[in-house]
């Protein structure tokens, strides 16, 4: 059976999309009068291992006795066990919570007319008239199967159109709360876990034209994947590891985000910094004001300078002997790592550890544009630590290795004596200082070598200047048992 119609359906449509886990955990039905707040107050906490914890102060009518409140704005990624209610201005009992994820998607409404009547818009190809035809939702495996006009069809013959009551199904996850409270409590104050904010830190250093400073400028990146706003009257990021027991359920993904970055002014030089707090084993960083966090929404903030620091160029060429047998051939040549240390001493007043993440670093060209010089990732630095940036690999300097003599010291080879030459080239005009760092294994003494060397674990490690447009040759010998 099928009618006409030219004028906008008041009816819902949808049309059928990957599957979405629905995960209903709604303990009880409402029995009592039912009303909905949103937060008057929002605190954000966000972690780096992608995960935050939300704190809110929610407005309440007073009214004694046993009652449902509704709470919506709740985090689609919320770990259920972790909600926390209390009463703000008086005790309350919470007896039961209740989080309901039933989410109105294409699917969750096809799963709740599964052997119901829907309608199936068609248009007409040629005058686009639009009809309405009854079906009969039989099957959501792996497709949809309708019956309609006396016959089965799979697949989607037409734009799906369903009544104006879903069942319960809601835009939003809700939490609701029985409570029984005192007439004198005038507010609820509401705490969760969530899947889905994580931020991260990336770092500009600008090396000065004679590589002996860099202007540092740290920046915050805050992602929120909740699905929903998580405007803040404050947003603090927890810098450090904190462990969490994974035994339980864990909230899934409802789709993927919208990605979109918001770059905060970076050209305020007097622009307000987080203030930072160390809390046990982690530090926490709160973020100047109100923040807004839309959902998706990836935010970049101010979290240091910048602040000039010195630094020191060396290039690092790490060796791997063949120790235990005559080495085959003639090795390539190697360029060594171009790396930049500093040391993170009182950056600012009163210390300021840095939280792990990306370090960019520029040069400047001789026409006063930045050039990409590298990149790396550091690791959490305290107050008071060494930061090394690996940049990339010297083009003109070149370190060989040979081996110049091997033998066994008794019959089972247990014991052998192995002897190296290494050669480092310098292209450039300018001196160039080299760490040569030999990676040996065993219990191992270095018996002869043309300069002297410094002893750092399995490593036997050397530094030295070639001179511009010069070369250098270092060689040793070393005892080995193994």
């Amino acid at each position: 059976m099928s009618r006409p119609t030219r004028r906008p359906l008041a009816l819902a449509a949808a049309v059928l999309a990957l599957p979405i886990l629905v995960l209903p955990i709604r303990g009880h039905a409402q029995t009592t009068t039912t009303e909905s707040e949103r937060a008057a107050e929002r605190v954000v906490t966000v972690f780096m291992g992608g995960f935050g914890q939300v704190w809110e102060r929610r407005a309440l009518t007073p009214q004694a006795g046993v009652r449902d409140v509704v709470l919506d704005g709740i985090s689609q990624r919320t770990l259920a066990e972790s909600l926390r209610l209390a009463g703000d201005g008086g005790d309350i009992a919470v007896q039961s919570l209740s989080l309901s994820r039933n989410l109105l998607t294409p699917r969750s409404l096809l799963e709740r007319f599964l052997g119901k009547e829907v309608g199936v818009v068609k248009v007409h190809p040629t005058t686009g008239e639009e009809r309405v035809e009854k079906a009969t939702v039989l099957s959501l495996q792996n497709g949809v199967v309708l019956r309609m006009g006396g016959r089965i069809e799979t697949g989607m013959p037409g734009r799906l159109v369903f009544p104006d009551d879903v069942g319960g199904l809601a835009a939003r996850p809700g939490l609701t709360a029985r409570i029984n409270a005192g007439a004198g409590v005038r507010g609820l104050t509401l705490t969760y876990i969530t899947e889905g904010l994580s931020w991260s830190t990336d770092y500009t250093a600008v090396v000065a034209p004679d590589g002996g400073r860099i202007s540092l400028s740290g920046w915050a990146s805050v992602q929120n994947d909740t699905g929903v706003a998580m405007d803040a009257a404050r947003l603090r990021l927890v810098a450090g590891e904190v462990n969490r027991a994974m035994g339980g359920p864990q909230p899934m993904a409802k789709g993927a985000p919208r990605t979109m970055m918001m770059a905060e002014a970076r050209g305020a030089a007097d622009a307000a910094l987080p203030v930072r707090e160390a809390q046990g084993a982690v530090h926490v960083y709160t973020l100047p004001g109100a923040q807004t966090l839309a959902p998706g929404e990836r935010k970049q903030v101010a979290l240091l300078g910048p602040v000039e620091v010195p630094v020191s160029e060396t290039l690092l060429s790490l060796g791997n002997p063949q120790l235990f047998g005559p080495a085959p051939g003639d090795q390539a040549p190697d360029h060594p790592q171009v790396r930049l240390s500093f040391d993170n001493k009182s950056l600012v007043a009163g210390g300021l550890p840095l939280p792990g993440g990306v370090v960019r670093a520029y040069r400047t060209t001789s026409d006063g544009q930045p050039l990409f010089a590298g990149s790396d990732r550091i690791a959490d630095t305290p107050d008071g630590g060494r930061v090394i940036v690996t940049l990339g690999r010297a083009f003109d300097v070149t370190v060989k290795r040979e081996q110049t003599a091997f033998k066994r010291l008794d019959a089972q080879g247990r014991t052998v004596e192995a002897a190296f030459k290494i050669t480092v080239v310098n292209g450039r005009a300018k001196p160039a200082r080299v760490r040569i760092a030999e990676v040996l294994p065993g219990d191992w003494t270095v018996t002869e070598n043309s300069l002297a060397h410094e002893r750092s674990g399995d490593r036997a490690r050397w530094l030295v200047e070639v001179p511009g447009k010069g070369e250098l040759v270092l060689t040793y010998k070393v005892r080995v048992l193994r």
